[in-house]
């Protein structure tokens, strides 16, 4: 192994080594420093959901205490009777009557709502009469009469089961929070006992997350979907906070406020989450939860109402992870420059020896690819090496010329994605049928023509043989060799043409239009449809010949052509069966369509002279029209009825065109004993 290499790959080695240790200690750094998060975060969520549970067991006991007291039952028994005893009556006295009775009950626990509102951090006070109907809001004594129940499951289960108590978040019309429900009982001078109505409190959640920071030095903040606050509460107190999706119900510290507005708060809570992002030149952790309540406890497929949000500034712990990053990183340099020397003090001793064989393996080497390379290079065909994996490994001057590629950029490429794809055309085919592919996986020697691409995209067909490279008993590769056959294919091609084209004119010849005219009858017995054939034939041609000379002849045989091409589809096919006579074969059209195309040829030609040396040569044209039917053997058939409907137009006068009838098989009385088809006039 030559030295430098081995150094290499000692030094690549050892410092992978220390590396890998360098991140282990690095990652065990990020490691405490998560669970360390990790570990706070379950810990304020604890506080947190342990103060929650305590605020909603004091909100239902209060409600209940609430509920409980005598006068109260008396307040909510009066209030009721008297909302139900004045229906049926005079609308007007019935609304005075019962604010009446709301202003004297508003009357009688005011005191009481000022301790509980200044003592106990109150914030909502409701009653409500037995059917969930709002009688008086001592936080909103101006919002009363409406029916919640719809929209509150907490309120609804009480009101159906018409005893007991709950707690739990919710949202009311006037209030978000905490609440605390207790149904009202008033005993009866006969022992029973009628539900008179139902307490509700709440308490104010501000005071709670200032509790909760000052307990854990953390920012809390609870958001709330702004359809759930705009479905259930009243607009005139939906929170003064937020954004069309969110609302900020309460916040211990400013920044939620900035953080909502920036966009940097999460989405939602429903899972929970935690996040890192720095603000203003603070680190903060922040962890997302949901704000569950009464119904999304009660039933998983209904979403929480919102989020809570719980904070920290860890810049200090973050700075502690940066400089415990540093010292892992130092520490491991320093260790692996270290045993870097000891490495290179223990190499040391076996440098001369691997110089030696340096030398002399570089000498042996140098030889050989010398002697490769002047093979390579003088071969006049393409020559391409790929290993077992199918990438190269070398090649010739000819194959890069051919191919117009650099040495560096085909290099331990796979050739199918440079200029080797499998196929007929010009698309690139799959590399699973491709002959090297095969080659390389059975180890059979193959020979195909295929084309060859080149680096502008342009293609080339080439005759391809590949062989199997075995060293050792095993495939280790495959050699391909190929030459360029484009000038082969060319001349196959011109000789193609010339077999199946007029010199003249560049159409189909006789053997060829014969040769077509046949297919499109075999199709015709197979597939049905209809076709139809045109025989033309230059009028007066003979005399164009001797007046002008033959080459003036051969000009208006080719204008005629060009006119023909012009008139006629894409799809039909033209042929000069000699002479100046052509046949046009329209496969699809019926002998409407061809008398009607036949016409418009014969006035195209009629109408557009040929210029030859600034002369005119005038000249018309007869046609014959036939169709192709289903029982005919060969094409001698149709283009025998074509050429006795053209004799037809020329026994007419000539520049005009003649459809084929089938009288014509039977004897003229006129002609005697003669048919038309052995009618011949002069052409």
């Amino acid at each position: 192994m030559p030295y430098r290499l081995s150094i290499l790959l000692s030094s690549l080695a050892l410092a992978t080594v220390f590396a890998a240790i360098g991140w282990d200690l690095y990652g065990q750094a990020d490691k405490y420093f998560e669970i360390a998060l990790v570990s706070s975060s379950a810990r304020i969520r604890s506080v947190y959901a342990a103060q929650n549970e305590a605020l909603a067991q004091r909100a239902q006991t209060l409600a209940y205490s609430i509920a409980s007291n005598a006068e109260i039952q008396r307040l909510l028994d009066e209030a009721n009777e008297t909302v139900h005893a004045g229906r049926g009556h005079n609308k007007n006295d019935d609304d005075m009557r019962t604010a009446h009775v709301r202003h004297a009950f508003q009357e009688q626990v005011e005191y009481q709502w000022d301790k509980l509102h200044t003592r106990y951090e109150v914030q909502h006070l409701q009653f409500l009469l037995p059917d969930g109907t709002s009688f008086l809001r001592m936080n909103a004594p101006t919002c009363f009469g409406d029916t919640s129940t719809a929209v509150r499951p907490m309120l609804a289960s009480i009101v159906l089961q018409k005893r007991g108590s709950l707690s739990g978040f919710e949202i009311e019309r006037a209030y978000a929070g905490v609440l605390g429900i207790a149904a009202a009982e008033r005993t009866l001078p006969d022992g029973s006992e009628r539900h008179v109505g139902i307490v509700e409190v709440g308490f104010d959640m501000g005071a709670l997350l200032n509790s909760l920071d000052k307990q854990l030095d953390t920012g809390i903040a609870l958001l709330l979907d702004s359809k759930r606050v705009s479905d259930v509460m009243l607009e005139s107190y939906w929170p003064t906070i937020g954004t069309q999706q969110r609302f900020i119900l309460a916040a211990n510290r400013p920044e939620a406020k900035d953080w909502l507005k920036a966009g940097l708060l999460p989405e939602n809570g429903n899972s929970p989450q935690g996040h890192l992002f720095t603000w203003k030149g603070h680190n903060f952790h922040l962890i997302a939860f949901a704000l569950n309540d009464y119904q999304s406890l009660s039933d998983p497929q209904f979403s929480p109402p919102g989020t809570v949000l719980i904070w920290r500034d860890i810049t200090d712990q973050a700075k502690l992870l940066q400089e415990n990053h540093k010292t892992v990183i130092v520490n491991t340099l320093v260790a692996w420059v270290v045993a870097q020397i000891f490495l290179l003090v223990l190499l040391y001793a076996l440098r001369r020896e691997w110089e030696r064989q340096l030398k002399q393996n570089t000498a042996t080497i140098k030889n050989l690819l010398q002697h490769n390379a002047l093979l390579l290079d003088t071969a006049a065909d393409g020559i391409c090496g790929v290993d077992k994996y199918g990438c190269i490994t070398f090649i010739n001057r000819a194959a890069l010329t051919m191919h117009g590629f650099q040495l560096k950029e085909v290099m331990g490429k796979d050739p199918n994605e440079l200029f080797y794809h499998h196929g007929s055309d010009d698309h690139p085919g799959s590399a699973k049928v491709c002959p090297v592919t095969q080659t390389l996986e059975d180890g059979k020697p193959r020979e195909s023509e295929e084309w060859l691409f080149r680096r502008d995209g342009s293609s080339f067909p080439a005759k391809v043989a590949i062989t199997p490279i075995f060293e050792q008993g095993q495939r280790n590769g495959a050699v391909i060799v190929f030459h360029d056959i484009t000038e082969q294919r060319n001349r196959q091609e011109a000789l193609l043409h010339l077999a199946t084209t007029d010199s003249l004119t560049g159409v189909s010849n006789r053997r060829h239009f014969l040769h077509q005219l046949d297919a499109e009858l075999a199709r015709q017995r197979r597939h049905g449809g209809k076709a139809s054939i045109l025989m033309t034939d230059l009028d007066f041609f003979k005399r164009i010949n001797d007046e002008y000379g033959h080459a003036t002849g051969d000009a208006v045989l080719s204008h005629f052509v060009h006119i023909v091409r012009q008139t006629v589809r894409r799809s039909d096919i033209i042929g000069r069966l000699g002479g100046e006579e052509f046949a046009v074969l329209l496969p699809g059209d019926g002998t409407d369509g061809a008398r009607e195309l036949a016409e418009r040829l014969r006035h195209a030609f009629e109408n557009n002279s040929t210029k030859v040396d600034g002369t005119a040569i005038a000249c018309t044209v007869s046609i014959g029209i036939s169709d192709l039917l289903t029982d005919d053997v060969s094409a001698d058939e149709p283009l025998h009825r074509a050429d006795k409907a053209l004799y037809a137009a020329k026994a007419a006068g000539r520049n005009r065109t003649e459809l084929y009838d089938p009288a014509w098989q039977r004897p003229d009385p006129e002609d005697g004993s003669k048919g038309m088809d052995e009618r011949r006039c002069e052409r």
